[in-house]
């Protein structure tokens, strides 16, 4: 049996890094304010990832900064001192694509680890390699790896450095973060983070004798590797990891759980319902999945081609603030919610336990039975037998 493998989730902020910490991550990776390929996500001031790597460090579980942009020459002046007070802080790797990151990242400190961006576009064993001896730790493969080369780069690296790979969330239409559309389109740069996801746009497709659609997306549906996980696991990976700094606290927590689980259950010869996975996973998802280039080049029925998206089946109602005393919780509401309904808590490492509310109270302690506005403190009390804390994410199963 290969050593256990790291799952490794994104934190867009530190109140989601708590939440993939939480939820099964054994490693998260994160941005900083500067230099991160994620310009429109939360990221961290300096002061909260130095708390951010001591909590995880207390958990026995890594973080990694993502450094991975690629420099112009007005970053340049900024990035040296940048580099030396993360390093300060002791992070588990670096996570980069410019060759002048890395090299000044090797400078500073020969203890640094090097992660090699999915950016760089890995798709060959040569490719790696070439890394390895520019001080490289790890390579984050492309997503464009078919299973077939996988296993051949894996044999070729034969354990001289670590290989992490993608196993869910969305994919680029072109190779990872290479797409010009948004530049041209609204001059928002996807190589420094910026992003509009043109692909996901609804355009008219038309000649100039007739409109063949006037819904038309370039988008491909998300990536899930759950189907081929027992492949996955029985290689010599390193990490798999989960795309989404931008996604919600709720996504990371029930992705994180539904991967952790399955993970944990194939290495004690546990079986696993395939389908109750996928099910959890289709619960905060509003896109069609699709195994990537998992089994090779993707065809037709993998891209998104029109507006249409699958309606989310669950409702993120609110999250757990605190425990007040007899059955009470303050709670932070997230989506609109009745106390008549029936609602379920995500719990690490267990299935969703049902339960019900009681009475809910508003900040002035009044009893009332809807909450309608996201973001705002309340109160609920409930069943004897549940046992709710901190951080703990709360959704809808039921409407009556």
């Amino acid at each position: 049996m290969n050593k256990k493998i790291e799952l490794l989730a994104p934190a867009g902020s530190f109140f989601k890094a708590e939440i993939a910490l939480k939820y099964g991550a054994d490693a998260i990776y994160l941005g900083a304010k500067q230099f991160s390929l994620r310009a429109r996500a939360t990221n961290f001031e300096l002061n909260d990832i130095k708390k951010i790597i001591l909590l995880a460090h207390n958990k026995k579980k890594k973080v990694y900064i993502v450094t991975n942009i690629f420099c112009h020459n007005n970053d340049l002046k900024r990035l040296k001192p940048f580099l030396k007070k993360i390093i300060s802080f002791n992070p588990d790797g670096f996570i980069c694509s410019d060759p002048y990151i890395i090299c000044m990242l090797y400078k500073l400190s020969n203890k640094v680890n090097i992660h090699i961006s999915t950016q760089q576009s890995v798709t060959n064993s040569k490719a790696a390699l070439f890394w390895k001896r520019n001080n490289a730790k790890r390579i984050i493969l492309a997503r464009e790896v078919s299973y077939s080369e996988l296993k051949k780069i894996l044999k070729n690296i034969n354990k001289q450095m670590e290989i992490e790979c993608f196993i869910h969330g969305a994919i680029c239409i072109s190779y990872s973060g290479r797409c010009h559309i948004s530049n041209n389109y609204c001059l928002r740069d996807s190589n420094i983070g910026g992003c509009a996801q043109s692909c996901r746009w609804v355009y008219k497709l038309f000649d100039k004798k007739k409109i063949y659609s006037k819904s038309f997306t370039m988008s491909t549906k998300d990536m899930c590797q759950l189907k081929n996980m027992k492949k996955i696991l029985n290689l010599d990976l390193t990490s798999i990891k989960i795309e989404g700094r931008m996604k919600s606290e709720y996504y990371l927590a029930n992705v994180c759980n539904v991967y952790k689980n399955f993970i944990n259950n194939y290495y004690k010869n546990s079986s696993t319902h395939y389908k109750k996975c996928i099910d959890e996973l289709k619960k905060n998802s509003n896109r069609e999945f699709c195994s990537a280039w998992f089994n090779g080049l993707p065809n037709f029925k993998s891209f998104i081609c029109s507006e249409n998206q699958l309606i989310v089946n669950q409702s993120y109602a609110f999250i757990i603030n605190k425990y007040i005393g007899k059955n009470i919780y303050e709670i932070t509401s997230k989506n609109y919610f009745e106390s008549s309904y029936s609602f379920e808590v995500l719990k690490p490492k267990e299935d969703p336990l049902k339960f019900k509310i009681i009475k809910i109270f508003d900040s002035e302690h009044k009893n009332i039975s809807i909450v309608n506005t996201p973001q705002r403190i309340y109160y609920i009390k409930v069943e004897n037998n549940i046992n709710l804390v901190r951080n703990d994410i709360v959704r809808i199963r039921n409407k009556y």
